[in-house]
């Protein structure tokens, strides 16, 4: 299915860390490190004690800020039964939020985004059903105050696969684009004895193969394959993320189980950030302080600060300017002019197939083969061609698109239904 206009913001470079704060506690400085770095935190979310994010948005302004209260209803017990008024459920949890504005009104400016529950986990596909039915009432009301909600809040190792399917089949995710609203969900491990690959790549009971996927780690990914298939994808924030929990770890031992993490999230244009718990820790979680681990990770947060994501499809790159360069200089001149043929493969398209269209091309022809749109067309060559495999898969119009963004791409469409079949008629194509 094509992917409609994405009207979120996106995070176009740099690190996908946020930060998780139950107290403020060195976060400003964090935050204020970050910006003298001539870098950002994408995220930053605040527990109970909100004051302090106005000078978040002091320091950083595009910093992008996410509030949870802390209450006895935030579990959503009970959710499950057909008794339970799924109502009075949504007023009582959006009253939480407005009283708060009520008694500080400047938080309505401070706050993007409200945590509106936290870790539920109703049994069966009726309670993930029921509760994403409520989540459609919370946000029918947040519209109504002009809120902006943060959904779901999810256990790490959730939901099940025939959960997320029973999710997604309510139109909760389709409700939330239209409302601008966003997805959070808790992921990692569980013991700093864990490596922090354990059981990715695994499948989850069920499920398809997704690549990427695991069954701690990136076990979002399941959900988004659905998102994806449903043209329903939304912005995701991983509000707590357990990538060190009670153990000895140095700094840098920290940093390299971020690294992991990050260089994957950034796969993804949807993630906004993912937030370690936490700092400005609190009893009964004072053993799970980052705050030793923070300067060493914003040290390699701005090691990276230039370095691009994925983008949602189709988006035009947005060149960053060199410092001592004119913004309107030309960008992308090769050093002599070559002839450049790009294998253009689908958002979808897995290993196997770059494997036989290199397998297919490159002994002879040297053809360069990828997934991004904006590659493939880019460069100030005279002589350059896209071959779009399945280009139904990018959407409508990829023809367009060149035609637009990229003018002089010779446009060649190339169908395959399997890798075999596309290394046959890669070999035997005349460009």
């Amino acid at each position: 299915m094509a992917e409609t206009e994405w009207h979120y913001p996106t995070i176009e470079r740099g690190s996908k860390l946020g930060i998780h704060s139950i107290r403020q506690d060195g976060v400003t400085g964090f935050a204020q490190s970050m910006v003298d770095g001539g870098g950002a935190f994408s995220v930053i979310k605040a527990v109970d004690d909100l004051g302090w994010l106005l000078r978040i948005k002091t320091i950083s302004p595009e910093t992008i800020t996410v509030a949870r209260l802390v209450s006895g209803l935030e579990g959503c017990g009970h959710v499950e039964k057909p008794e339970t008024d799924l109502n009075k459920m949504a007023d009582a949890l959006l009253k939480l939020i407005t009283d708060k504005i009520n008694s500080a009104p400047s938080l309505r400016d401070r706050v993007d985004y409200w945590e509106v529950v936290n870790e539920p986990d109703p049994p069966g596909t009726v309670g993930y059903s029921r509760l994403s039915e409520l989540m459609i009432k919370c946000m029918d009301r947040a519209e109504q105050a002009g809120l902006k909600l943060a959904l779901f809040s999810l256990c790490a190792g959730t939901p099940e696969w025939d959960e997320m399917e029973a999710m997604v089949a309510t139109g909760v995710f389709a409700r939330a684009r239209q409302g601008g609203h966003i997805l959070t969900l808790h992921e990692g491990i569980f013991s700093p004895h864990d490596p922090i690959d354990l059981w990715w790549g695994h499948q989850i009971p069920g499920s398809p193969v997704v690549e990427g996927a695991g069954a701690l780690c990136f076990r979002y990914r399941y959900l988004y394959h659905l998102l994806q298939q449903r043209d329903e994808v939304v912005p995701l924030l991983v509000s707590e993320w357990c990538g060190y929990d009670q153990g000895p770890l140095s700094p840098q031992q920290v940093v390299e189980r971020v690294r992991w993490y990050d260089e994957r999230a950034r796969q993804d244009y949807w993630v906004f950030a993912f937030c370690p718990f936490t700092l400005g820790s609190v009893p009964p979680w004072g053993s799970h302080d980052y705050e030793f681990a923070y300067p060493a990770i914003v040290e390699y947060m701005l090691s990276i600060k230039d370095e691009e994501n994925a983008l949602p499809k189709d988006a035009p790159v947005k060149p960053k300017p060199d410092e001592d360069e004119d913004e309107t200089a030309c960008r992308g001149l090769p050093r002599a002019q070559y002839k450049r043929v790009y294998v253009l493969l689908p958002p979808d398209a897995g290993s196997a197939w770059a494997e036989a269209a290199i397998g297919a091309t490159w002994d002879e022809r040297r053809f360069t083969v990828g997934g991004s749109a904006d590659d493939a067309g880019i460069g100030d060559l005279d002589d350059k061609a896209v071959v779009a495999v399945n280009p139904a898969q990018w959407g409508d119009d990829l023809k367009g698109f060149y035609e637009t963004y990229y003018p002089g791409v010779t446009y060649v469409p190339l169908m395959a239904s399997t890798p075999q079949q596309l290394a046959e008629r890669l070999r035997g194509l005349a460009v």
